[in-house]
């Protein structure tokens, strides 16, 4: 038995339909290949209208979408299962529609019940649910909506696939910072504050994403999960995306559209506050920080690691490095996706990343800082971390140092910060500590951090006539990878 696409019961339910709609997308009503009705124990599950060109049954309406996942490794998942050489039955769930992805049914369907062509790849309802209901009668309200939670043992979201020995995403992601952000959000409230970079709600939202999804009214919302960095529904960029990696911009880049809060004084000072907050990306394009007179951002203090010509994938170079390794007691292979985002990860006797990240730096992995061609060896760029450490750690000193001189002065108020008195030196300097003891803040761009320490430290020196000490040199000392020694400016 044949059905067509779209099939209207009455004009009335077609009008319905429009008005209601399935999200806020365009949707183009018209006549598509007939499809394979479903077998009773499929489970309502539709699959492919037509399996040869990629056109799903839900495509038919939902061209938009249809366009983009076509181009995504979802829409070519058997192909690649099944020329891998390595096919086995388990493997067939994760690469088919059925029931594994989806809340609509525990029980065997789609390609598990019928192991026909119209149910291979992850096609739409791997994660929407059955669609024949809202198929055959799209008018009443019936829409099949996906759910963006993210979690290993879940019966819905991408942890159902994405998780394991083979694939471990989600586990990954699980025992990470981003797992977490609604948990340590400072505000279960402030939706427009705190939410559009610690909750999966506030980032879509920010984000312009429009569709709708089972979680998108919960007054509870969920963490940073998978869906809001990556739309399942495809995108221009690799490994489906929201924004590129690889630009060069706070606002354009995927990682520092969040990672970016209260990393200048005026973005600070604005918030009532003389700290960073999330200062990464600026502090990796070389814009972080308070800069005294005479210091202006240049391309001086950009870091090679925030230079896309050398490191084109700048953050991810580091925080999304997968590692092979093999397990210590069982000697099988073993792999990290990246996913928890460690930059130099502390690892085990096999190679893979550890749950306890507290181990010495000596014990730690610099594999990641090899991806970009900087560093020749793991020595050589934990070197390098070691000395930036070293040179960053002493002028902090130096800056406690020189602020216990000026408070010990009459003009010790003018340490204090407070949004209704003028800016100093003193604040200055202790804005630009908050930025070389943010943890990572050495790493992502060594050389803007020693210039910020060097010329605050000066300026206050000038402006409160205290002496910094002789054992600490305020000439720049941190050498660029191609040993280009910068000079201060104060």
């Amino acid at each position: 038995m044949m059905l067509n696409r779209v099939k209207m019961a009455t004009l009335l339910s077609l009008a319905a339909f429009v008005v209601m709609g399935c999200t806020s997308e365009k949707v183009v009503y018209r006549d598509g290949p007939n499809y394979a009705a479903p077998t009773a124990g499929a489970a309502s599950f539709v699959g492919y209208a037509d399996e040869a060109t990629k056109k799903t049954v839900c495509g038919s309406c939902h061209v938009e979408k249809q366009g983009r996942w076509a181009t995504t490794k979802h829409a070519s998942a058997w192909k690649d299962l099944s020329t891998s050489g390595t096919m086995q039955s388990y493997c067939q769930p994760c690469h088919t529609v059925g029931q594994n992805g989806n809340a609509s049914t525990s029980a065997t369907a789609g390609f598990g019940d019928a192991a026909a062509a119209q149910y291979h790849d992850v096609q739409c309802e791997s994660c929407h649910g059955a669609g024949l209901t809202h198929v055959t009668n799209p008018g009443l309200g019936n829409q099949p909506l996906a759910s963006i939670k993210a979690d290993t043992g879940l019966k819905n979201g991408c942890g159902e696939c994405h998780s394991g020995t083979h694939n471990p995403f989600v586990d990954e992601w699980r025992i990470s910072g981003h797992s977490t952000t609604w948990a340590t959000s400072h505000n279960s409230t402030d939706t427009t504050g705190c939410w559009p970079c610690h909750t999966a709600q506030g980032a879509l939202k920010a984000w312009g994403v429009t569709s709708n999804y089972v979680e998108k009214g919960n007054t509870t919302p969920e963490s940073a999960v998978c869906a809001v960095c990556h739309d399942p529904h495809g995108s221009a960029n690799t490994a489906q995306l929201r924004f590129p990696i690889n630009a060069a911009s706070t606002d354009a880049n995927l990682c520092t559209k969040c990672h970016q809060r209260r990393a200048t004084l005026q973005d600070a000072i604005a918030q009532g506050r003389n700290s960073v907050h999330s200062p990464e990306g600026p502090t990796l394009f070389g814009q972080a920080g308070w800069f005294p007179p005479g210091m202006s951002i240049s391309d001086s203090i950009i870091s090679t690691h925030g230079n896309v010509a050398k490191n084109p994938n700048l953050c991810a170079t580091c925080h999304v490095s997968k590692y092979a390794g093999t397990d210590p007691l069982t000697k099988a292979a073993v792999s990290s996706t990246g996913h928890r985002f460690l930059a130099t990860p502390c690892v085990d006797a096999g190679g893979k990343p550890t749950i306890d990240q507290t181990c010495a730096v000596t014990s730690a992995t610099f594999r990641s800082c090899l991806g970009s061609g900087c560093h020749g060896t793991e020595a050589l760029a934990r070197n390098a971390f070691n000395t930036a450490t070293a040179r960053v750690t002493a002028l902090n000193n130096e800056a406690n140092r020189v602020l216990a001189l000026v408070k010990a002065t009459s003009k010790a108020s003018d340490c204090t910060f407070a949004t209704t008195k003028p800016y100093n030196s003193c604040l200055g300097m202790q804005f630009n500590q908050t930025v070389a003891v943010k943890v990572g803040g050495i790493i992502h761009n060594p050389f803007l951090v020693e210039q910020l320490m060097v010329n605050s430290i000066a300026a206050v020196k000038k402006d409160y006539g205290v002496v910094s000490s002789s054992a600490i040199s305020l000439e720049p000392q941190l050498k660029r990878p191609d040993g280009v020694k910068l000079s201060s400016n104060h």
